[in-house]
């Protein structure tokens, strides 16, 4: 094992020189061994992971070609000022939760989710917001993408808390001439005048804000994909265009965590 991590943290270092020689564009076989090894898509992200393709130098009889095949599939510059056996050395052990665990990923998983990060014009102003969807069966039976949780929308005013703005006990009796004024003065902060035991939908809100026009789609900025099937462990894969061999949707960003922070991971991810 030392061998493979020392190994590995080579090709690493030297940023896969190794691994990325002859394959810059110039010529079709530079170009077709860099198609080869290229993650071209997030359905061949998953044959990868589950050990039912493997990058293409790698030797299937190798009785370490699993850990060398998921160590692919990660963004090199994860390694960036790091140590680079210890950082091989936390693959590796991501890997190992992976086989003990019998971990396969599939487009049926509900701990599968895509990310679109979007740019929205509001009020004059440009936000990026993520949307959430997760893959769904349609009615009709084919599989579909559905919206299911939106983030980043504190930034134009949304507010999901235990705090709340009073009215008068005895507004009733002037009619409640009272939220007159509160309706000028606290347009941005209306909801917090909601029932004590009533949540606020940030999904709700924000097809609310689309379908009246308040916020408007500007254009597409890119595309996540975040899997918490792993027990310990979140990750999230992204699209690296490069003329090197660590090319296509990676690995970008891992953690391992409890529980209870998987559930705060989500939590946020979906707005909620």
């Amino acid at each position: 094992m030392k061998r493979i991590l020392v190994w590995f943290a080579i090709v690493i270092s030297s940023h896969l020189c190794v691994l990325s020689q002859g394959t810059l564009l110039g010529n079709h076989t530079s170009y077709g061994r860099l198609f080869l090894q290229s993650v071209k898509s997030c359905d061949e992200f998953m044959c990868r992971f589950n050990e039912e393709e493997y990058f293409p130098i790698l030797n299937a009889d190798d009785s370490e070609v699993g850990l060398k095949n998921f160590i692919f599939l990660f963004d090199y510059k994860l390694c960036d000022g790091k140590d680079s056996v210890a950082f091989l050395q936390e693959l590796s052990d991501f890997y190992h939760v992976v086989r003990i665990n019998n971990i396969r990923l599939s487009n049926s998983s509900k701990d599968w989710y895509a990310e679109l990060r979007a740019d929205f014009l509001y009020k004059k102003k440009i936000v990026e917001l993520g949307i959430v969807m997760q893959y769904e069966t349609a009615p009709t039976g084919l599989p579909c993408w559905q919206i299911v949780g939106v983030n980043g929308l504190e930034k134009i005013g949304y507010r999901d808390t235990t705090n709340r703005y009073a009215i008068s006990p005895v507004q009733h009796e002037s009619l409640f001439v009272e939220l007159d004024d509160d309706f000028k003065r606290l347009t941005n902060e209306f909801s917090m005048f909601r029932g004590r035991n009533i949540e606020l939908d940030a999904l709700s809100y924000f097809f609310a804000l689309v379908e009246t026009g308040t916020l408007k789609f500007q254009g597409r900025v890119l595309t996540l994909f975040h899997f918490l099937d792993v027990p310990s462990y979140v990750f999230s894969v992204k699209y690296h265009a490069r003329n090197i061999a660590n090319t296509g949707w990676l690995i970008s960003d891992y953690e391992h965590v409890s529980n209870e922070e998987k559930q705060v991971y989500l939590k946020q991810l979906l707005g909620k």
